[in-house]
């Protein structure tokens, strides 16, 4: 409410030096302008409605764009990841591998990798989680290449190297990732924690780090957990322990 001073009565000078009655001050009350009271209701009405159409687009954008991590589970309980005790190790390889590749995401995806090292103390249970992982992504109908048994170690930097060059082909044409299980890590590399120069085979899985080679993950497991190189710290090479 807006008050305005008033006064009532004559404008006369005179004023009795001994009146019993003192001079009183009249106020005048009256409502604001209706014009003003209307205009901050549409106001605030306006900015009202911006934000309900700010958060329609953001819950439409969200809906319309994420989707859910289920997209990488597979029916069967003895099945791809489903089959392991590692329930940790299995989520974050569906997290950070299978989705990204499932949802196209893996040129925005920051925590997207493009290589796998499994590292644990015993043999059995990387082979079983590396191969489970394979048969997983092979269930979502990704593309997967592992390598044979009973190779040389020759041989076997050969099939990488062949292996490597035919996915990136498949890729160019087809826009389809390989999954390409190398094994047994320490068969193709000489590990260690810090190395002066690295080997052809290192520089070729390096490459696919660094986006030479585009549309390929390869995957590996060791034993040798003290003396895995330092450099993969700065690469999308996913470096993790078997959880449960």
């Amino acid at each position: 409410m807006k008050v305005q001073r008033v006064s009532f009565g004559t404008n006369s000078n005179y004023e009795p030096q001994h009146s019993a009655v003192q001079k009183r001050n009249e106020f005048l009350y009256y409502p604001k302008q209706k014009e003003e009271k209307k205009l901050k209701s549409v106001i605030i009405k306006f900015l009202g409605s911006l934000a309900a159409i700010a958060v329609g687009v953001t819950l439409y954008n969200l809906k319309r764009n994420k989707k859910p991590l289920s997209i990488v589970d597979i029916k069967g309980d003895s099945m791809g990841l489903n089959g392991i005790n590692y329930k940790r190790t299995a989520k974050e390889l569906k997290k950070k591998i299978l989705y990204p590749i499932k949802t196209g995401l893996t040129h925005k995806k920051k925590d997207f990798n493009s290589g796998l090292i499994l590292s644990d103390t015993k043999d059995k249970p990387l082979k079983e989680v590396l191969a489970a992982f394979c048969e997983h992504a092979y269930q979502l109908d990704i593309r997967t290449k592992e390598i044979p048994e009973q190779l040389s170690k020759a041989e076997r930097r050969k099939w990488v190297f062949n292996t490597i060059e035919e996915a990136q082909e498949h890729y160019k044409k087809t826009n389809q990732y390989t999954i390409i299980n190398i094994g047994n890590l320490d068969n193709l590399i000489d590990l260690k924690i810090v190395k002066s120069k690295n080997s052809a085979i290192e520089d070729k899985l390096i490459e696919i780090n660094k986006n030479v080679y585009s549309g390929i993950v390869w995957a590996a497991w060791t034993n040798n957990t003290k003396s895995i190189p330092m450099y993969y710290n700065n690469l999308p090479v996913l470096v993790t322990k078997l959880v449960d």
